[in-house]
């Protein structure tokens, strides 16, 4: 492993740099040259910007804190700042030769495909612009190219030989996004590493200093540069995550936006009566006559959001309500009577940010900057709130407010500090006591501003949607791209917020899942600890699922006082092997159809200390746990969930 020591020079591994500036329509790209500099601190400079970087050591690794300045006489746009590395990846990790390289990907928002890659692997771009606008970032999008990898905020490396791991990672306070780039070519063991700064277009006055966002790059195992990076961001921003988790039900997964008061009443009565002791009940889309129309109801809900939020309340859980508070559909108010407040290009042509059948329609990001609409956002919160009295505001299509290639009416902001601007209105309208989860949002922008967060793209009582293989891309709604995107990033989890895995739906009856497929959402949801979301018709459920929620309820508040780790991330798409150091352990068989699968559980070694067994939750059985455990009785896209358990040195 490679030591950064105080002495290294910092312009070893910077020793270039460039800044992409945007005039009228055109972008132009110009180098930066270094004009001072020493082992702990480089100016970079061109005739327009001056980037000052500073190196701090810090155990296993180093901290850089840039800072960039306008030192032109006039206003500039900039859209990029790059930082390529000297040896690429061998400049941090050395001796490591692409052929054994695993690549982590963080996809920019909830929605974004998040998962590892070897260099032999081609990440797949989607295969129609709309998806892409829905589930990527328009900026960084994946390659299509096998060796050619990015990533947003943060990246792991990892050498599967010997399991050494760089990680590369932005830090507070997250007012730019962030990617971090590697191209590899496994024929020439040869490497490009380059990390980047994305401003939008952000307009810099004469002489204007900007604080940069940090850069984190330490190395060690994996689980070890996962929690110190986290861990760092946690501190650093003095997050302080709920200390009891949520737990309650959504209309969604059951109704859609089919739903009606009397639908809600009769859940709300079956979830009393069966003495569910649940923190919230949601109210999700459909009640609203269109979306960016929030105080306008469709005709059964017209008058009624108070007694419903009312209603809620007396049956003893929070009122909580669904919004995409920065978008507007095309059938909405809002976007015909209000094309001010509506996103667009430099030529005056308003942004689609996809189409969503649901609507019927396509939609548009509106800008959070412009003080009227600021006007509206606070009116609309304020109501919901204050005046309906929810409680729990789902915040969903996020990303729309800061779509690629907009022209926002406040131009000294970066697209991250738009979304933030906008979640502080929210924060600020709602309260501090009023829980905000965030969904479909870039998640750097989100970390400090809500109290738990979607991880994933929707589920579904489904595996994958049919549309998958046409569409190409991991961000397809369905239980598997949820399952996988939550496990990659559980040790966000209790670090930035509380991860938000999306809905668990228990019913064994009416779902297209099966039991196998079933089984193994059930597990991970609770495994992972995260918040917990029942999507179901209670009046309807039969014995065997309310017994399977008992089991759920016990595991997810055991493994809330845990963190979730996905043991084999790093070696393949879907991890199979998922732990939580409460003491469980999930199994499962994504890539087999054999119902006998081996599992080294030899690195369990790592979180419990003597000779391991295994208890199945559900049947008692023992099984110890080695090198080579056998597992029976795995159905295709099944698992089995076990305690683990030290018996002795």
């Amino acid at each position: 492993m490679k030591k950064l020591t105080r002495q290294d020079h910092l312009s070893r591994f910077f020793p270039m740099a460039n800044v992409e500036l945007k005039f009228g329509i055109n972008r132009k790209r110009f180098p930066l040259g270094i004009v001072e500099s020493s082992p702990k601190k480089i100016f970079y400079r061109n005739e327009w910007i001056e980037v000052v970087c500073e190196k701090k050591s810090i155990d296993q690794g180093v901290i850089y804190s840039l800072s960039l300045t306008n030192i032109s006489s006039k206003h500039i746009r900039i859209t990029r700042l790059r930082l390529p590395a000297t040896d690429g990846i061998d400049s941090f990790l050395e001796k490591v030769s692409p052929r054994r390289i695993s690549f982590l990907r963080n996809g920019y928002q909830s929605w974004s495909t998040a998962r590892t890659y070897r260099i032999s692997e081609k990440p797949l771009r989607p295969r129609f612009k709309l998806m892409s606008l829905a589930t990527s970032n328009m900026a960084n999008l994946p390659s299509n190219v096998p060796g050619m990898l990015s990533s947003d905020m943060y990246s792991l490396i990892t050498d599967l030989e010997d399991g050494r791991t760089m990680l590369a990672g932005q830090l507070p306070p997250f007012n730019q996004f962030f990617y971090i780039v590697l191209t590899a070519n496994s024929r020439k063991d040869r490497s490009f590493f380059e990390m980047i700064y994305d401003f939008g277009r952000q307009m810099l006055e004469p002489g204007k200093k900007v604080k940069l966002d940090g850069i984190m790059i330490i190395q060690g195992t994996r689980p070890q540069v996962e929690q110190m990076y986290f861990h760092y961001i946690r501190e650093k921003m003095k997050i302080q995550p709920s200390e009891k988790n949520f737990r309650g039900w959504c209309s969604w997964y059951q109704y859609y936006n089919k739903i009606t008061p009397e639908l809600l009443y009769r859940n709300l009565k079956a979830i009393k009566d069966r003495g569910m002791d649940f923190d919230f009940f949601q109210i999700d889309d459909g009640y609203q006559k269109a979306v960016g129309d929030w105080l306008d109801q469709s005709p059964p809900f017209e008058g009624r959001m108070k007694e419903l939020a009312d209603a809620v309340r007396s049956a003893g859980m929070k009122p909580g309500i669904w919004i995409a508070p920065f978008s507007a559909a095309a059938n909405s108010e809002l976007f015909r009577f209000h094309p001010e407040y509506i996103l667009k290009n430099e030529s005056g042509k308003k942004l689609k940010a996809s189409y969503n059948p649901f609507w019927k329609c396509f939609y548009y990001g509106v800008d959070v900057t412009h003080p009227r609409y600021a006007e509206y956002l606070r009116e609309f919160i304020d109501t919901i709130v204050n005046q309906w009295g929810f409680e729990y505001l789902k915040c969903d299509f996020l990303f729309t407010a800061a779509l690629r290639g907009a022209v926002h009416h406040d131009l000294s902001l970066s697209r991250a500090s738009v979304i933030k601007k906008g979640m502080e209105i929210i924060r600020n309208t709602a309260g501090p006591d009023t829980k905000i989860i965030g969904c479909g949002m870039p998640l750097s922008a989100g970390i400090g501003s809500v109290d738990a967060m979607r991880v994933g793209p929707d589920t579904g009582d489904f595996w994958i949607h049919h549309t998958a293989k046409l569409v190409r891309t991991g961000s397809m709604f369905g239980v598997r791209n949820s399952m996988k995107n939550f496990m990659v990033r559980s040790p966000m989890h209790k670090r930035l917020w509380l991860n938000d895995p999306d809905c668990i739906m228990i019913r064994d009856k009416g779902t297209g899942l099966k039991p196998g497929e079933r089984q193994s959402q059930i597990d991970a949801i609770a495994l992972s600890g995260g918040i917990l979301i029942y999507s179901d018709d209670f009046e309807t459920l039969s014995d065997k699922a309310l017994a399977d929620m008992a089991m759920i309820d016990e595991v997810s508040a055991n493994c809330f006082a845990g963190q979730a780790i996905a043991v084999d991330v790093m070696e393949q798409e879907l991890p199979e092997i998922y732990y939580n150091t409460a003491g469980y352990v999930g199994l499962f068989n994504f890539s087999s159809t054999l119902r006998r699968r081996t599992y080294d559980l030899s690195s369990l070694g790592l979180y419990q200390e003597g000779r391991l067994e295994l208890e199945d939750v559900r049947t008692g059985e023992v099984i110890p746990a080695t090198e080579k455990t056998v597992i029976e009785g795995l159905s295709h896209r099944g698992s089995r969930l076990f305690r683990v358990k030290s018996t002795g040195l």
